[in-house]
């Protein structure tokens, strides 16, 4: 009975392999017709002179694309915008497509004759490259990249996607002009993903930030219609949290104790509070439900709300682990903190360009000194290291990047 067990066994170790032999080389076979048909799109498709294909890394409609999308819209120029989007953000997506703007869902044959029509492609990723049709000469690929003065190392030896390292090796190749915001951001570029001297670097600024720079009508507005959208009182204050995400899936570093921080920073700051908790789309799902999370009122989630540079321009205060818009955030002059409990672990694994210390961000790695950390706050102190911070890294951000790219558009397209 025993080797009557075994043959079955080994029949259907067989029957699985063959069967997972036989997927992968259909999955090939699709590949390598998919990349054949691109190229023929691409030789075939006649370039249009005034049209610009934006793609965003998640494909929603936010950070440096949708910034540089809506200055054009601002300036009413007569140009064919297309935004490449997927299923699930075409039919869910909180807040609309603005008016004049053409979205077409990712990988889909529409895309692919929208990127070989277009004159200019707008990227803050590698997602031009990442199913990639052929760049032709007359078109002009302008990359704004998605970071901000650091924090966590991009090099190709930290990322663990193959096809990530793919991309972004032909990504050196393709890019016209890369968008910096500091003189560290160059730097960065220069050794990671673009050493190719003929990619212009532009230290215009981040677009995606021109919006921290707005006046106080402009930000009072924001905050109704954030406060309408959670359905809360517009003399709320906010905190947002907003983490990253580790490369080995680990979800312990998500700790930090909520009501504790609620509670320093109305001891400290007074007034009523709630959190954003935004975490990275790649853990958001897995962490979502968590009944800490989704059974507290004061708790909101900043993940329904699609763009987190209105988030940061509304809120008091910002805590992240390792993500760089709270480098972003620094341009408001508001409190930020770091709370990591894994922060030599996160060393070893992914790095940083320069130690945390050297921030302006009160760093803790437990509830004790975060609580702590609130409670303490010296905003004249902060406000000396924040100076410091961005004389260091060269920030250039002056509030027009957005406009600065535009008029860079227009030599290419008028």
């Amino acid at each position: 009975m025993n080797s009557k067990f075994t043959q079955i066994e080994r029949r259907m170790a067989e029957k699985g392999f063959l069967k997972f032999l036989s997927l992968r080389i259909r999955q090939k076979i699709d590949a390598g017709i998919a990349a054949i048909t691109r190229r023929i799109i691409s030789m075939k498709t006649p370039i249009q002179k005034n049209k610009v294909v934006f793609m965003h890394f998640n494909n929603s409609y936010s950070c440096n694309p949708s910034y540089i999308c809506n200055e054009i819209l601002r300036q009413n120029l007569p140009w064919e915008l297309v935004y490449v989007s997927d299923k699930k953000k075409m039919q869910k997506f909180p807040v609309p497509y603005p008016k004049g703007v053409k979205i077409v869902r990712r990988n889909s044959l529409e895309h692919f004759y929208a990127m070989a029509s277009a004159k200019i492609w707008v990227d803050n990723a590698v997602c031009f490259p990442w199913e990639y049709l052929p760049k032709k000469k007359d078109q002009i690929y302008i990359n704004t990249w998605h970071g901000s003065m650091g924090l966590k190392r991009i090099d190709a030896d930290k990322i663990v996607s193959s096809k990530w390292a793919k991309a972004a090796k032909r990504v050196n190749k393709i890019t016209d002009f890369m968008i910096s915001n500091s003189k560290f951001e160059t730097e960065v570029y220069r050794t990671t993903y673009w050493p190719n001297p003929d990619v212009k670097i532009l230290e215009y600024g981040h677009p995606r930030n021109d919006i921290l720079f707005s006046d106080e009508e402009t930000k009072v507005a924001i905050k109704k219609k954030i406060c309408d959208f959670y359905e809360v009182e517009e003399d709320c204050k906010f905190i947002l949290y907003a983490p990253t995400f580790r490369d080995e899936g680990n979800l312990d570093c998500y700790d930090i104790d909520y009501n504790r921080i609620l509670a320093a920073a109305t001891a400290r700051f007074g007034g009523k509070w709630k959190i954003l908790n935004r975490f990275h789309f790649k853990v958001a799902s897995a962490l979502k439900s968590l009944p800490l999370i989704r059974d507290n009122p004061d708790i909101l989630n900043g993940n329904l709300y699609e763009d987190i540079q209105e988030l940061m321009l509304i809120s008091d205060i910002g805590i992240t682990d390792y993500s760089s818009w709270i480098c972003d955030f620094v341009l408001t002059g508001k409190p930020g903190f770091i709370y990591a409990n894994d922060l030599s672990e996160y060393n070893d694994e992914r790095g940083f360009y320069y130690p945390l210390e050297s921030t302006p961000f009160a760093i803790a790695e437990n509830n004790d000194e975060m609580e702590r950390n609130i409670l303490n706050f010296d905003e004249i102190e902060y406000n000396k290291k924040k100076e410091q911070f961005l004389t260091d890294r060269g920030c250039t951000e002056q509030g027009d990047a957005a406009y600065k790219v535009v008029e860079l558009m227009k030599n290419y397209i008028n």
